[in-house]
């Protein structure tokens, strides 16, 4: 009986995109030539860039999963948001070679009249793109993946890029040529605005940003449920890769034996990791409380 894809899977997921993106710009780029559309040709090259991403994230998924080692005691994840760092340079220089080159075509005036075949392609792009990009988001949430979450926002920004082809070769066709490369500008902004906030979000876990008020406030709730905890203080959360690793002193009654400060934490360790899928490790400090 043949294995059951798991489509939750993350390189299923990946995989998917890889495979829908070849075919997206083999379709577009025969639909830009043949339909004689410059906005179609952009977004074509805009698709060629997505499969080299698909590819990069691919690897640094792949990579990340290697385990601890003697130089990376914390594993390799965080290879996951260099990944999406060099993701957002590559959607980033596609904008800017696309925006330049349509620039150009709006100065020189070189228009042409295209086709309902790239009004098609435009499309089919569109359905394809946005059922791509949900069920990517819905796995990247599931499994807190950087790398996961900025291909799901790259297949938005897809979306949005080909609705602006779809307007400008509609309107090309009804006698304003100059938007299908309007629309091939259109394009280029918002791919360079998708890649400037995957380089944003990369930044954020690079720099040892803290993450959403809600789950720290979470964590504290969760561990002063604890009838052994008196008091925390100095908690602080650090993002690695798509987890977190926590660090936190508790206060516990000060007659306490050390074997029971230890037993506490050990057990206060084990639900929190049990209760949050994304926490790495917990790291806990157990100090006597002392009446304020």
């Amino acid at each position: 009986m043949p294995k059951k894809i798991n489509f939750k899977d993350e390189y299923v997921c990946t995989i998917t995109g890889l495979v829908a993106n070849c075919v997206l710009t083999i379709i577009k780029f025969f639909a830009g030539i043949f339909g004689h559309s410059q906005a179609m040709i952009a977004d074509a090259i805009n698709s060629l860039f997505d499969v080299l991403s698909s590819v990069i994230i691919y690897l640094g998924i792949k990579m990340g999963k290697k385990p601890e080692d003697d130089e990376h005691p914390y594993g390799h994840e965080n290879i996951e948001v260099i990944v999406s760092w060099i993701v957002s340079i590559i959607v980033l220089s596609t904008g800017l070679f696309l925006g330049y080159s349509a620039f150009h075509t709006i100065i020189d005036k070189n228009y042409s009249h295209p086709s309902s075949i790239a009004l098609w392609a435009a499309i089919i792009t569109i359905i394809i793109k946005e059922i791509l990009h949900r069920y990517t988001l819905k796995v990247g949430n599931i499994l807190n993946s950087p790398a996961i979450k900025a291909n799901a926002f790259d297949h938005r920004s897809d979306v949005l890029a080909s609705l602006s082809v779809l307007i400008g070769i509609a309107g090309a066709r009804m006698g304003w040529l100059f938007l299908d490369p309007v629309a091939s500008l259109v394009v280029s902004v918002f791919i360079m605005r998708t890649g400037a906030n995957i380089m944003k979000q990369s930044n954020r876990i690079i720099m040892d940003a803290v993450p959403s008020e809600e789950f720290v406030r979470e964590i504290k709730e969760f561990i002063l449920r604890y009838p052994e905890v008196k008091k925390i203080s100095n908690l602080r959360v650090h993002p690695i890769g798509r987890n977190y690793i926590i660090d936190v002193s508790i206060s516990v009654k000060k007659d306490y034996t050390v074997s029971k400060g230890h037993e506490i934490a050990n057990n206060l360790r084990e639900a929190l990791i049990k209760e949050k899928p994304f926490l790495k490790d917990v790291i806990i400090h157990v100090e006597p409380y002392l009446k304020d």
